[in-house]
């Protein structure tokens, strides 16, 4: 049964609605740079897979700066913990943590923008769907439409998908300005709150052992996943 929204909280939020087409080819001229971006975004992550054992627990900071996850942050935060010192620079992963988590998502809200009527009708080119899938992006649109920018503040913490949510941001009439510095809270709330919860699961084991660790690290996991799946329900009455 699917919860009814509060509209009370709701009605305090800037809400969005699809901005019509536009032939302003101020970010459409930047086409090809944004492809780029979206394909490495994708890629650089995946073509790091076989360098996590290489990386960790050593070099965290060029795995965060490859594999910027919640799985990366966790470990960020419990060797940091255990090792002390000896750990990685909090600083430099924080760094490291931008490029991929924060500049080539903006870039989404940028093709957004210059792909706004392909993404909207679905008729661009097959890598376009590939990138944003049609139904994930419907949904994160409805999303934007009841709960306006905040559901990208709390969505970087819950780990929808940003990416996706950026690109319905860059289609909707929604503030840029409110959009960015919206995200750009959430990915540091996200980067401090994963990276502390990694610093817990190291203290849990050292008191504990690896099983005590390994229990808060599926807790974790389960709160995400939770916290994720309600920030994706829906109103039961869709939006105008």
């Amino acid at each position: 049964m699917t919860d009814q929204p509060d509209h009370a909280t709701d009605s305090a939020l800037p809400t969005t609605t699809t901005r019509p087409p536009s032939d302003d080819t101020g970010v459409r001229r930047f086409r090809g740079l944004l492809l780029g971006i979206a394909i490495a975004r994708y890629v650089i992550p995946i073509a790091a897979l076989p360098l996590i054992p290489v990386l960790f627990p050593d070099r965290l900071e060029l795995l965060m700066l490859l594999r910027p996850g919640k799985e990366t942050l966790l470990a960020v935060g419990g060797v940091a913990r255990t090792n002390g010192s000896d750990g990685p620079n909090l600083v430099l992963a924080f760094l490291a943590f931008l490029p991929l988590m924060l500049v080539a998502v903006w870039a989404f809200f940028a093709l957004g923008r210059a792909w706004q009527a392909e993404l909207e009708t679905g008729d661009g080119p097959a890598w376009l769907s590939q990138a944003v899938p049609p139904e994930t992006f419907v949904r994160l649109q409805r999303l934007l439409e009841e709960r306006g920018v905040a559901i990208a503040f709390f969505g970087r913490i819950a780990a929808l998908p940003a990416t996706i949510m950026a690109a319905a941001a860059g289609t909707s009439t929604i503030s840029p300005r409110a959009y960015l510095v919206a995200d750009f809270l959430g990915a540091i709330a996200s980067f401090a709150i994963t990276v502390y919860a990694g610093w817990w699961l190291g203290e849990a084991y050292e008191r504990g052992g690896i099983w005590f660790a390994v229990a808060g690290f599926v807790f974790l996991m389960g709160v995400f996943t939770w916290a994720s799946a309600w920030l994706r329900r829906e109103p039961a009455t869709a939006p105008d």
